[in-house]
């Protein structure tokens, strides 16, 4: 075991996920939506809340490889959507269920999977795949009903994923809201957007935009009542007061910002911040505990710092006492959990979009509503960021560098 820490005293780790969701959805967090979330409320105010966490891609099965492997969407041979036109992940890749099962822990997967295969193959001993969020959260809850907290010598690492609110592709376009008007102003030029987005724009009237954004409210407040559900059920099993949560999404949705709808090939911040919270064990319930091993003085909050999903596997492995792989580009967020003041893991973010190709990076960036990329004043930091990015693609074998791309379009004002 890593670190000589006997098991009994390692955490158990709980990595719960939504699909599809944007930063801003969360009432505790500054939501834009009327959507009641209680539950994801609940895990804000108890942990603490990254407001600059950022997808790797902005469509699931490449965002999920980099959740899964801690490798960016090329480096895991996932680009793209699973069979659109990738291949499944492949089982020679070395992921957190294989991670953390060569460590002691017992590994679960419940929920969407996205990336094709058998869990098994991926090291997870017990694998439910299901995208049915009230089938999820039952599967998730029996895993821990079957196991006596009294008795258990080995930590856990559980994913429960959820599918929702992903299922807005469903909302009615003939319903309408009368009066609604969407949260953001939209008044940027249609020819001010890059031709990707311009392509995909939506001349939709406020009212069927407020049918749009009903259904979404509705499927967060149902995906946030498994997640309440989920959540009781891990209290009253014994092990929440030794268990970290880490709650996160795969990837966000435009709802409408440059009257775009759901996702798309653009980098625009809807659909590659997301919401990310780590929460530490609380004592509070009851379960098993030993006495100063996981007391801690953390005090929630939130952290303005830049972070990715690249950083949640190191994270993962950082929680278990576990050293990861020196290749691994991400960093651990646990310095930046247990210090306000703490350096950010990183200076700028990337993400990507396989078909058209399409690579971003971020460092700082405000509504995204100018195109700085032919102003003259902008040219210095253009050739700063356009450098950052050719590194990056470069250390990570991207496989757009060979594509040798024409870089035409930086939005970054």
């Amino acid at each position: 075991m890593p670190l000589g820490i006997p098991a009994i005293l390692r955490p158990n780790i709980l990595l719960l996920l939504t699909d599809q969701q944007r930063f801003d959805t969360i009432q505790a967090m500054g939501s834009r939506f009327s959507a009641r979330t209680p539950h994801m409320d609940s895990l804000a105010k108890a942990g603490i809340a990254f407001e600059n966490a950022f997808c790797t891609a902005p469509v699931c099965s490449p965002s999920r490889a980099t959740l899964m492997t801690g490798l960016f969407p090329d480096q895991a041979g996932m680009p793209g959507n699973l069979n659109s036109p990738c291949q499944p992940l492949a089982t020679a890749l070395p992921t957190i269920g294989k991670m953390m099962r060569a460590a002691g822990y017992e590994t679960a997967y419940h929920g969407k999977w996205h990336l094709g295969g058998d869990l098994h193959e991926h090291g997870f001993e017990v694998a439910e795949e299901c995208s049915h969020d009230e089938t999820t959260q039952l599967m998730a809850s029996r895993f821990w009903k079957d196991h006596d907290w009294c008795i258990n010598d080995r930590p856990f690492f559980q994913v429960v994923s959820f599918l929702n609110p992903h299922d807005h592709y469903f909302y009615d376009p003939e319903h309408r809201v009368p009066g609604f008007a969407r949260p953001w102003d939209n008044t940027n030029p249609g020819n001010d957007l890059p031709q990707v987005a311009q392509s995909r724009r939506a001349d939709w009237p406020e009212e069927q935009w407020g049918s749009y954004f009903e259904f979404y409210s509705q499927l967060l407040e149902r995906v946030d009542r498994n997640i309440g559900e989920t959540l009781h059920q891990l209290r009253c099993s014994g092990f929440f007061s030794n268990t970290w949560i880490i709650f996160a999404s795969d990837h966000g949705d435009m709802a409408g910002e440059h009257d775009l709808p759901f996702k798309g090939p653009y980098q625009y911040e809807g659909v590659v911040r997301v919401p990310l919270i780590i929460v530490p064990p609380q004592s509070r319930f009851s379960g098993p505990q030993t006495p100063g091993t996981f007391a801690h003085d953390l005090q929630p909050g939130k952290r303005a710092q830049l972070c990715s999903l690249i950083d949640i596997v190191p994270t993962v492995l950082d929680i278990a006492g576990i050293n990861p792989n020196p290749e691994l580009l991400g960093r651990s967020l646990l310095p930046v959990v247990r210090d306000a003041q703490a350096s950010a893991p990183h200076k700028f973010v990337f993400a990507s979009w396989h078909q058209p190709g399409l690579r971003m990076v971020r460092s700082a960036d405000p509504a995204e509503k100018r195109n700085l990329a032919g102003v003259a004043d902008a040219a210095e930091q253009k050739a700063a960021l356009v450098a950052v990015l050719k590194n990056h693609l470069e250390c990570t074998g991207d496989s757009f560098v060979l594509q040798k791309p024409r870089m035409q379009h930086f939005v970054f004002g």
